[in-house]
C-alpha cells in the first residue's frame, strides 16, 4: 500500500468512525486531529465530567507487528493518560501471532505466559484497550461510508435514493476534515449541524423529505384546558367533592347512632379503701374509660367546624365502663384493652372510638385538600407532532422568580393517620396531581416507586412510622419530578423524557402547582437525541 492508499484508508475510516459515532454513542464533542501534547490522538470524544476516548488510525503496506501495537498504544496513554478508552484502528494486515496479542487486548485476557516486561507500560490500562483490524479495500470503505452516512440521515428522518447517496459518499470524504474545524472542540450538535447544512447546500433535494418541527409544550387538562399555549388559572376543587361528601355522611350516620344508644346515669363506683399500719391507701386497679374533659372538647370543636353539628353534653357518657390501669405489651404482639361494664356501655365505647378515628382522618383530609388548593395548576403536556421516533429529551421550563412553586420541600407533610392513602400510584395525591391518561394523552411515570413492605409487621412503632414517611418522601420525589434551578431573572425547572412516538402526547410527571398575583409568560426550550437545535416556544398564563 502506497503513501496516497495509506492516506486515504486513514481519511475513509476516520469518517467511518465518526458518523458511526454520531447514532451509536452518547458523546457530547469531538475533536479531529487535535492538538495533544505529543500529536498522537487522530480523534477524540468527550463525554460528561469531561471524560474522553481517544482513537488512533494507522495505515501501513507492511504487516503490523505486536511491537507496534505496543508502541503507539503507550504513546497514546502518554500523550492522554486519563482517558476512559485507548483505541487503536489499523488498516493493513498482520501475521497470526500480532491477531492472536490483538484478540487478548481485546478480551483483556492476558496470562503469566505472556511477557509482563513487554507489557509494563500498557498492563494498567489493558481494561481500556481496544484494536480494530481492517484490510484496506476501497469498494468495502465506500461501502461502510455508503451505509453509516444512510444511517445518520434515516436517523434524521432523511429518506433518499441510491445515487444521491453514492454522490454524497464520494463528496463527504473530501469534505471532512473541514468538519473538524482546525482540530478545535465541536459539539455533537455542531457537528451533525455542519454536515446536514453541507447536506442541505449541495443537495438541496433532501429537504423536501425532513419532517416538521415536531416536539412543543402545551397546555393541557381533559375537563378545564383543550391543547393550547393561552389558558386561564384554575385551582383545584377538591372539598366539594364526593370523597369529603361520603365521610361526612358517614360521620353523621355515626353520630345519629351513638346519640340513640341510651346509657343510664349511674352512681359513680366509691373508691375501695385499705389501712395498713394506720394508713389509709386508695386501692384500684382500673380506670375509667370516659374521655377527658380536653379530649371531649377538641371533638366538639372538630364536629361543628367539620360537620356543622353541635355535640350534646351526655354525647360522651359511658356509664362506669373502665379498663385496665397497666397493660404489658410483648415485642411482637400487644394485648387488647380489656374493659369493664355492662354491654351498653361497651357498645357506646366502641363506637365513640370509631367516630374520633374517622373524625381526625377527616380534619387530616381537609388540612391536605386546603393546602392543595391554595395553589393554582398548570397542566403540561409534550407532542411529538413529527414523523419519526425521538429519545432522551429535556425540557426546560422558565417562570418569572416572582412565581412560587410547589416543590418537595414545601409540601404539608400528612398526619400519619391518613398517610398510606396520600402515597402511592393509586393515592388520592396521585388521581389530584398527575395526568390521567386518556384518549389524547399518555400517562407518564419516568421513575419507578416501590413501597417498603418487607418485616413492615415486625417493626416497632416509631421504625414504621419513619418507614412510611421515607415512602411518602420518595413517592413525592417521583410525582414532583423535576430538578429546579433558580437564576437571577429566571426560575428554571428541568424535565427528562425516556422516549415519545410520532404523533404522541405526554404528560408532565405531575400538573405545576404555582402561585401567582398577575399573569405571566412561560418560556420553554426543547433538547432531544434527533434534535439538531434546541425548540423554543412560549406558553400564555392568565390570571383573573
Amino acid at each position: 500500500m502506497g503513501g496516497k492508499e495509506g492516506a486515504r484508508g486513514y481519511l475513509y475510516q476516520s469518517v467511518v468512525s465518526v458518523l458511526n459515532s454520531l447514532v451509536t454513542k452518547d458523546w457530547l464533542f469531538v475533536q479531529i486531529e487535535p492538538d495533544t501534547a505529543n500529536d498522537k490522538v487522530d480523534i477524540s470524544w468527550f463525554y460528561e465530567n469531561d471524560e474522553q476516548e481517544v482513537t488512533q488510525v494507522k495505515s501501513s503496506i507492511n504487516n503490523f507487528t505486536k511491537t507496534n501495537v505496543i508502541d503507539w498504544f503507550e504513546t497514546l496513554i502518554q500523550d492522554v493518560p486519563n482517558s476512559k478508552l485507548f483505541k487503536l484502528i489499523l488498516i493493513g494486515s498482520c501475521s497470526d501471532s500480532t491477531k492472536k496479542f490483538i484478540n487478548k487486548i481485546n478480551k483483556d485476557n492476558f496470562d503469566e505466559d505472556d511477557n509482563q516486561d513487554e507489557l509494563a507500560v500498557i498492563s494498567p490500562y489493558l481494561n481500556k484497550l481496544n484494536v480494530q483490524l481492517e484490510n484496506f479495500e476501497l469498494d468495502s470503505m465506500e461501502s461502510k461510508i455508503y451505509t453509516t452516512l444512510n444511517k445518520f440521515l434515516s436517523y434524521k428522518g432523511i429518506t433518499i435514493g441510491h445515487h444521491l447517496l453514492e454522490m454524497m459518499t464520494g463528496a463527504i470524504v473530501f469534505q471532512f476534515l473541514k468538519f473538524s474545524t482546525n482540530g478545535n472542540k465541536v459539539s455533537k450538535m455542531d457537528f451533525e449541524k455542519q454536515i446536514l447544512d453541507w447536506v442541505y447546500f449541495n443537495y438541496p433535494e433532501t429537504q423536501g423529505n425532513l419532517p416538521s418541527n415536531k416536539l412543543l409544550v402545551e397546555f393541557y387538562h381533559s375537563r378545564n384546558v383543550p391543547f393550547s399555549n393561552t389558558m386561564q388559572a384554575f385551582n383545584l376543587q377538591l372539598l366539594n367533592t364526593r370523597y369529603i361528601e361520603v365521610r361526612e355522611e358517614e360521620l353523621k350516620k355515626v353520630i345519629e347512632e351513638i346519640s340513640n344508644i341510651h346509657v343510664p346515669q349511674k352512681e359513680r363506683e366509691a373508691e375501695k379503701k385499705a389501712e395498713i399500719g394506720g394508713m389509709q391507701f386508695t386501692v384500684s386497679f382500673h380506670i375509667s374509660s370516659e374521655y377527658s374533659s380536653e379530649k371531649q372538647q377538641n371533638i366538639r370543636d372538630k364536629t361543628q367546624q367539620l360537620l356543622g353539628i353541635q355535640l350534646c353534653e351526655d354525647f360522651f357518657y359511658v356509664g362506669n365502663l373502665k379498663e385496665q390501669k397497666a397493660r404489658f405489651h410483648p415485642p411482637l404482639f400487644s394485648n387488647p384493652v380489656q374493659r369493664i361494664g355492662d354491654e351498653i356501655e361497651k357498645q357506646k365505647f366502641e363506637k365513640l372510638e370509631g367516630f374520633y378515628y374517622e373524625l381526625e382522618k377527616l380534619d387530616y383530609y381537609v388540612q391536605q385538600f386546603e393546602f392543595l388548593e391554595g395553589f393554582s395548576v398548570i397542566p403540561l403536556v409534550l407532542k411529538n407532532e413529527g414523523k419519526q421516533f425521538d429519545e432522551r429529551i429535556k425540557v426546560l421550563i422558565k417562570l418569572p422568580t416572582n412565581v412560587e412553586m410547589l416543590t418537595p420541600e414545601k409540601y404539608l407533610l400528612p398526619e400519619h393517620i391518613v398517610l398510606e392513602q396520600f402515597t402511592g400510584y393509586d393515592s388520592i395525591l396521585d388521581m389530584c396531581l398527575r395526568h390521567q391518561k386518556d384518549s389524547k394523552v399518555e400517562y407518564n411515570v419516568n421513575n419507578s416507586f416501590i413501597p417498603f413492605t418487607q418485616y413492615r409487621i415486625f417493626l416497632e412503632k416509631e421504625e414504621r412510622v419513619e418507614r412510611d414517611y421515607s415512602d411518602f418522601n420518595r413517592y413525592l420525589r417521583t410525582l414532583l419530578d423535576f430538578e429546579i434551578h433558580a437564576e437571577s431573572d429566571v426560575l428554571i425547572l428541568e424535565y427528562h423524557f425516556d422516549e415519545l412516538n410520532p404523533k404522541e402526547n405526554i404528560a408532565f410527571p405531575s400538573y405545576l402547582l404555582v402561585k401567582a398575583n398577575e399573569s405571566f409568560v412561560i418560556h420553554y426550550g426543547i433538547t432531544s437525541k434527533n434534535s439538531q437545535d434546541v425548540t423554543t416556544g412560549q406558553l400564555n398564563y392568565k390570571v383573573d
